[in-house]
């Protein structure tokens, strides 16, 4: 029997760095994590580097066992070149080209790949669009990231920007967006810009009877008396969807206004690629059924009538590992034939 031959997948967060493997049958590893070391480059380029290593010997593999390394970074980048161009939650990393200088410390090929893409093609290989077809993933969070999967093959675009569906523009001379648009999904449907939408609600309106205005004013209390670093969300998604459910005139506003922007993104994308599926991942999806049910009736409505919908929007089932999978995946993309 043939021994098992690995690619190794690098999820690179602003606090974390994420270690995994996928074998040759799309098997993955438990995974673990080390923390993303401040200083620039360097530093972070040598922490995957040794959880690289660390990752092989607990497994017992030598180097030719590992057809690859695939590294998933945020931040703008030239894939076909491996260069990161800066990444923002990341101080000191610009210009950098991650992929070659971790794969040359490691002696194994290696691969870099935008972490929203990887994120996609992880849930494609692995997760909620396995032996499915095309594909588009939504990551919610602090923004709106985007991975498309068409034939199997991950989408760049001509430029390599493409995918960027936090930036379709929903609301034109809408909200200011960080990316100097105005109007873009990202501002309207995000985590944070929805709870920042809530606290500009209570922030204006000081008679609303609302219950998540007390969990605002405890939370704006104790973080006048707290370091930078421990100060904690004044109010985030969860709070609300939690008020909500309760009964929260305001909460069940807020969530709407989310739910139905997503709907309008989802439309968006139906109508420019028809894929199978959407899924959606990241902090929000944690709200399961209270989720997807809203969109799906919002995109049945907004959906034009010419047919019945078809693609499917539902939610990730990789969770956190999607990044790792999905860079391993790349790696066994661009090395597995070789």
């Amino acid at each position: 029997m043939a021994k098992s031959r690995y690619c190794i997948g690098i999820d690179l967060g602003g606090t974390f760095i994420k270690f995994g493997l996928l074998d040759q049958d799309r098997a993955r590893s438990e995974t673990f994590q080390l923390p993303t070391p401040e200083g620039g480059a360097d530093p972070v380029i040598a922490q995957m580097v040794a959880g690289a290593t660390r990752l092989m010997k607990k497994h017992r593999l030598a180097k030719a066992d590992v057809v690859g390394v695939g590294v998933g970074a945020p931040g703008p980048m030239r894939i076909s070149e491996g260069i990161i161009i800066a990444m923002p939650n990341i101080p000191g990393i610009e210009n950098c080209p991650m992929g070659r200088l971790v794969g040359q410390k490691l002696g194994i090929p290696a691969v870099l790949e935008n972490d929203a893409n990887a994120a996609g093609y992880g849930e494609y290989l692995c997760g909620a669009g396995k032996g499915g077809g095309d594909m588009v993933l939504l990551t919610l969070g602090t923004g709106i990231g985007g991975g498309i999967v068409i034939d199997g093959k991950v989408v760049h675009g001509a430029h390599e920007i493409g995918a960027e569906i936090g930036h379709l523009i929903v609301e034109p001379n809408g909200e200011p967006c960080g990316c100097g648009q105005c109007g873009c999904l990202e501002a309207y449907a995000s985590a944070s810009n929805l709870a920042r939408y809530a606290i500009s609600r209570l922030d204006r309106a000081k008679k609303l009877r609302t219950s998540l205005r007390a969990i605002y004013e405890r939370r704006k209390k104790l973080n006048k008396k707290r370091k930078k670093e421990q100060k904690q969300e004044e109010l985030n998604m969860a709070d609300v969807n939690a008020a909500r459910k309760a009964g929260d005139a305001l909460a069940a506003e807020v969530w709407d206004r989310g739910s139905y922007y997503l709907a309008l993104g989802c439309v968006s994308i139906s109508r420019l690629l028809d894929p199978d599926l959407i899924v959606l991942v990241g902090g929000m999806t944690k709200a399961g059924s209270d989720l997807i049910r809203p969109v799906t009736e919002h995109y049945r409505r907004l959906h034009w009538v010419l047919t019945e919908p078809k693609t499917k929007i539902v939610i990730g089932k990789l969770g956190n590992d999607a990044g790792m999978v999905g860079a391993a995946g790349v790696a066994w993309a661009a090395f597995g034939a070789k």
